[in-house]
């Protein structure tokens, strides 16, 4: 039946066609004809708007599409150029459409373009279409970006279209090209520079880190960092990832690390964490710098000063202190062959004799602080002790000292260094701090040596400076040179605590001395 009519309409209207006459059925052709001509009008209609629709639809997916989309033929001549296009080139669609493609290209592709074109319609061999690359492309303003394009072929019944997709991707080049500088920096770098994950486990190692610790990076790639840290010194990790887990970082912290060769080296250590787009913690960031040389000067130059201290110190006592009691002996002669003459003058001599006394009482005081003599004859705690007697001499404060159960340290290089700290601390305490009550505690805990100075004074500021004084640096170093860590805070109720914490180096006192006890 066809027409776009339902056979039941036939069925109706032709049932009884014998039976019209002609003007009837001439009738019933002219009404079949203009219902045939009305729904054929509807759907050209229909079809004409949804091809409209369509069009429409693909215009809108064009011109708000990020890429930039152009259109040629087969001469290479612009037909459709997008919003985005003109974005990217800076020009407006209508300079451009009509002109061959190649005004959007820099030489030598500029003066070439035909010739690939031509080239591709001749042979059917791609260099660009259905490939897609990275090429270089020309502003309106003459300058030139990289960009990717992607070309697509359209043939229609007559011809054939070219269908470009283009983003351009200068950013990202520039952040490769900063990627690279920094890796670069990072590659060249003397400090062994090292990615890890929160676990530990390591994703980054520079050639800093080869020469530091002696391992290759396709040997440690995916290990964990603990493969560097001394038996001693496991507990220092996982305290380090705790604060880069909560966001913070980590300074300049001196410790040891194990090389592959065995060698214990002395290092500082910088942990920042390592942040994803979201700002999500993904893992840590280490720099580390070998200052095992450092350390060793450092040692000799302290070393150097207390030989000279204690030469200065000996010189005071077994010198000054010798010409002074000499002073004395003639002063008190002087008073006893005055006093047959004049009462006032050997009065006279009697108090230059009393001052001469108390000149050697204080050379002899500022002799046994340059010069412990206790420290070597009589050990730690018997110099410690000394000393908290002597502050409250000198500078009436109450200062003791506190050690009990006693314990003695068999390392004198060890407790040399204790005792220093011990007494740069009190000084701060009564210079810096203004304190009036100070208490030295020396005991061992857990394989650790633990001296603390505790005062009532002003205290230390909330966060020490950057630029620390060079008592602070040369505590540091002492602290360093015995394997130890030292913490400065500042007390709940006024004061501050000196607390240094150090590998045990003791062996406790089996007998009761009277060092052990409390003043």
């Amino acid at each position: 039946m066809g027409a776009g009519f339902p056979d039941s309409f036939f069925a109706l209207e032709m049932k009884d066609y014998r039976k019209m006459s002609k003007a009837e059925l001439l009738a019933w052709i002219r009404r079949l004809r203009s219902r045939h001509a009305m729904r054929t009008r509807t759907q050209r209609h229909r079809a004409a708007s949804a091809l409209s629709d369509s069009a429409e639809r693909l215009r809108a997916i064009l011109e708000t599409a990020v890429e930039g989309i152009i259109t040629i033929d087969e001469r290479g001549l612009i037909e459709s150029f997008n919003l985005a296009a003109e974005r990217i080139f800076g020009y407006r669609a209508k300079e451009v459409i009509g002109k061959n493609v190649s005004v959007l290209m820099p030489s030598p592709h500029h003066e070439q373009h035909d010739s690939y074109l031509g080239n591709y319609l001749r042979t059917g061999h791609a260099k660009i279409i259905g490939i897609g690359r990275e090429i270089v492309a020309r502003r309106k303003n003459g300058t030139v970006f990289p960009m990717d394009l992607s070309v697509s072929e359209v043939r229609l019944a007559d011809r054939r279209l070219f269908t470009g997709f283009i983003r351009d991707i200068t950013e990202r080049k520039e952040a490769e090209k900063a990627l690279r500088h920094y890796a670069a920096l990072v590659e060249s770098s003397d400090d062994a520079i090292i990615g890890k994950t929160l676990d530990g486990r390591i994703t980054s190692w520079n050639h800093g880190a080869e020469t530091v610790f002696g391992y290759t990076r396709n040997e440690m790639l995916g290990k964990n960092i603990a493969i560097l840290i001394p038996s001693d010194r496991k507990g220092e990790e996982p305290a380090i990832l705790e604060k880069i887990r909560r966001g913070e970082s980590v300074d300049h912290y001196e410790t040891l690390r194990r090389r592959k060769d065995g060698k214990l080296i002395d290092i500082s250590v910088t942990v920042s964490p390592i942040r994803d787009g979201g700002g999500n913690i993904i893992g840590a960031s280490k720099v580390a710098r070998d200052i095992t040389e450092r350390k060793r000067l450092e040692k000799e130059i302290l070393e150097i000063s207390e030989r000279e201290q204690r030469r200065i110190g000996h010189d005071l006592h077994d010198g000054l202190c010798q010409h002074l009691a000499g002073i004395e002996l003639m002063s008190q002669v002087l008073e006893q062959k005055l006093a047959r003459r004049s009462k006032a003058a050997a009065a006279r001599a009697g108090d230059i004799a009393k001052n001469v006394r108390e000149a050697i009482s204080h050379t002899r005081l500022l002799a046994r602080g340059l010069s412990p003599v206790t420290l070597e004859s009589e050990g730690l705690m018997s110099a410690l002790q000394e000393l908290a007697l002597s502050t409250e001499k000198i500078f009436r404060v109450a200062c003791r000292f506190d050690c009990d159960p006693p314990v003695l340290v068999s390392d004198f290089p060890a407790a040399t260094h204790l005792f220093r700290l011990a007494q740069e601390a009190v000084s701060n305490a009564i210079k810096h701090g203004q304190a009036k009550r100070i208490l030295i505690r020396l005991k061992e805990e857990r394989g650790q040596m633990i001296l603390s100075v505790v005062d009532n004074g002003l205290g230390f500021p909330p966060q020490l400076p950057r630029s620390k004084g060079m008592g602070l640096r040369i505590m540091q170093s002492r602290v360093g040179m015995i394997g130890g860590t030292l913490a400065i805070e500042r007390n709940a109720a006024g004061g501050a605590s000196v607390t240094v914490r150090a590998p045990s180096r003791n062996r406790r006192q089996k007998m009761n001395t009277p060092h052990g006890h409390k003043k």
